[in-house]
């Protein structure tokens, strides 16, 4: 199966010819980094010993992949329902266990994650369903290491540009549902990491859903995943509706926009 391309930019700063102080194994990184308050956090990112029986998450880029990809899922799990809240329930499954120890990892400030084709893979139960992810290990640069500014736009750019951009495009083109929905779901995960998850760390992820732009000048889709108005248990209200309410065996959500109307 053909890898989907990485055509996107990548504001990164070139760093300087590394040598082995500045490089260390992925899978040291991850081995100190989730310990204390975020161990066992890191257990559903395992590291690949051998050929993986799972899918390269690049090849979810295309729609010819992901779409017959969602229908066993759909199918399987809410064979009587909308398709498009059980995809948009599916997203919440992958960007709730990819993205919390990725964000903490990056948060930690030790390294910019290398997202590229062949350096993780998903796997699924027999519905389809997300369980977790196998990681390639390899050499990273240890951004510790190096001047970088601190700034959760430059530790996250491959991760953002390189891999949610072109996979939210598909889960679109596969559901007719709205980027909009995507994005949200991600902001949400992202605003509860910052808030309950991280502790003392070195980059705040809070520009990610508060900066209107991104640094290149366009429209920042993370942006404010919580609206102003308050849910029902006081908490906020989500911005974009995730059509969870249209699964009928699926509780509504606590913080959705309509569940006043």
């Amino acid at each position: 199966m053909m890898s989907a391309p990485h055509n996107g930019p990548n504001i990164l700063p070139q760093l300087s010819t590394p040598d082995e102080t500045t490089r260390k194994l992925f899978s040291e990184i991850k081995a100190e980094v989730f310990q204390g308050p975020y161990q066992g956090l890191g257990e559903r990112h395992c590291i690949a010993t051998s050929d993986s029986s799972g899918i390269d998450c690049f090849d979810l880029h295309a729609p010819e992949c992901l779409s017959p990809f969602l229908d066993q899922y759909c199918q399987s799990k809410y064979p009587n329902d909308d398709r498009r809240a059980a995809v948009s329930m599916w997203s919440q499954w992958y960007f709730g266990i990819l993205l919390s120890p990725m964000l903490v990892m990056g948060a930690a400030g030790e390294v910019a994650l290398p997202f590229q084709a062949g350096f993780i893979n998903l796997k699924a139960d027999d519905t389809n369903c997300p369980t977790g992810f196998e990681l390639r290990d390899k050499r990273v640069h240890q951004t510790k290491m190096h001047p970088v500014v601190p700034d959760p736009w430059v530790h996250f750019d491959d991760l953002i540009t390189a891999h949610l951009e072109p996979l939210i495009a598909s889960l679109s083109a596969s559901s007719k549902v709205s980027p909009k929905v995507f994005w949200s779901n991600v902001g949400i995960v992202i605003a509860y990491v910052e808030k309950n998850v991280l502790k003392d760390n070195r980059i705040s992820l809070t520009p990610l859903i508060n900066d209107a732009k991104r640094p290149d000048g366009t429209r920042n889709p993370l942006a404010n995943p919580y609206s102003t108005k308050q849910s029902e248990d006081g908490s906020p209200s989500r911005r974009v509706c995730c059509l969870r309410y249209l699964l009928t065996s699926v509780e509504i959500c606590p913080t959705c926009p309509l569940a006043k109307l």
